[in-house]
């Protein structure tokens, strides 16, 4: 009993001076969110905004990942349980809408941050009362135009179809290249013809694409669109879209259809280039070319993230206006945050289109099949570029359509 005692004593002795001791206050540990973006040109831009909301919260560490094909690699990074903690998402897109509903999204309907968007782009994300994104950008698409080129040839901004093929018409005769295109890479060809598309079928159209071969508004597109193929130059299959931005930068064209995510990158290649954008003129009629565009940089969270606080955190930091004024200057979209003043003079008149309301939605966000359609869309529609035939065309089109249209409402997330 008595060695018992002893132990006993020299324990609670032995506790006591444990307790005396200076408790040693661990650094709490660091959370490391995934951002997954597919936007290498804006890689810069979200470096910095990172470093400051780094700096703010000491405790964060944001990984921007950005990958080649990236819209593809979410799907599947999703499809087996990988996904990133913050992502590039669109709304209407079939692929949001999907997981959106199947509660892969992270419901932000009650954050407060939201109030600061532009509520008719935001309302984009609203499925069933609920948002699972936030809109930061709106991208738009124009014509691109050399100044110095059109006042040397004394052209005027077309407004219509007739007068943009006048003005590639005296452009060819005077010995310069019209129009840039990079049909090297599928993925450009919508930026193109989307102009088009947009303009002539409404959303609804998309939920039973049906005949396109019969179709008269898809024969004139087609045409349209051959007739600007035919001011292209030759060695446009063996350029990319980096080749075609320095083409355009450099004088070696007079226009280029493009989407403002270019201008920073146009702007750095020749920072004293005089250019202007004007509307794509897909018809003979102003008030109804449209500006093609859409939420350009919107993002989502993970249902799974283990620290969705932290990553709302971050999506309320990008709408703070200082920080969403800085994505704009450098991306050259325009800003969904409300009192971001206008950044860029030469997105003017695609700027008033767009508060005129005369702006459409990118359609393949309305495509059953999502990511699989588009890619699907950009790589026939680069053949048919190349063989100009629109009879196999839209066969292959009607066929694809009609192909995501019937499949089951699965798709593979």
């Amino acid at each position: 009993m008595r060695v018992k005692k002893v132990f006993v004593i020299g324990l609670a002795f032995l506790m006591v001076g444990c307790s005396s001791k200076p408790k040693v206050i661990q650094e709490p540990r660091s959370v490391v969110l995934e951002f997954f973006s597919v936007k290498e040109e804006t890689r810069p831009i979200f470096n910095q905004l990172i470093a400051d909301f780094e700096a703010r919260h000491p405790g964060i560490q944001i990984n921007q990942v950005i990958v080649p094909n990236g819209m593809s690699v979410l799907k599947t990074r999703i499809a087996r349980g990988d996904a990133p903690d913050l992502f590039i998402s669109y709304p209407l897109e079939q692929d949001y809408i999907t997981r959106a509903r199947k509660g892969y999204l992270l419901d932000l309907s009650r954050e407060m941050f939201l109030d600061r968007i532009q509520p008719t782009i935001q309302q984009r994300y609203r499925i069933s009362g609920h948002m699972y994104g936030a809109a930061f950008t709106q991208n738009a698409v124009g014509v691109l135009y050399n100044k110095k080129h059109f006042n040397q040839l004394d052209l005027k901004i077309p407004s219509t179809w007739d007068e943009w093929v006048e003005v590639m018409e005296t452009l060819k005769k005077a010995g310069k290249l019209p129009l840039v295109m990079a049909n090297k890479e599928a993925d450009l060809t919508s930026v193109l013809t989307l102009n088009f598309v947009a303009n002539v079928f409404p959303p609804s159209y998309w939920k039973s694409p049906l005949h396109l071969q019969n179709d008269s508004s898809w024969l004139e597109v087609n045409t349209k669109v051959e007739t600007l193929l035919s001011y292209v130059q030759k060695e446009s299959f063996s350029m990319s879209y980096s080749d075609a931005n320095e083409a355009f930068a450099f004088g070696e064209g007079s226009m280029y259809v493009m989407g403002t995510w270019a201008l920073p990158i146009i702007e750095r290649l020749k920072p004293d280039l005089d250019y202007g954008i004007f509307p794509v003129p897909v018809s003979n009629s102003p008030d109804e070319n449209r500006v093609l565009g859409g939420v350009d940089i919107g993002i989502s969270i993970s249902s799974d993230t283990e620290y969705p606080r932290e990553a709302k955190l971050f999506l309320a930091f990008l709408t703070e206006q200082a920080n969403a004024q800085s994505l704009s200057l450098y991306e050259g979209s325009i800003s969904t945050i409300i009192g971001v003043r206008k950044t860029k003079e030469s997105l003017a008149m695609l700027e008033k289109k767009v508060q005129d309301g005369e702006a459409v939605n990118w359609p393949n966000h309305y495509w059953a099949g999502g990511t699989a359609a588009e890619t699907e869309y950009r790589l026939l529609t680069q053949q048919y570029f190349y063989d100009r035939d629109k009879t196999a065309y839209l066969k292959r089109l009607e066929e694809m359509f009609q192909k995501y249209t019937d499949s089951s409402q699965d798709d593979g997330e």
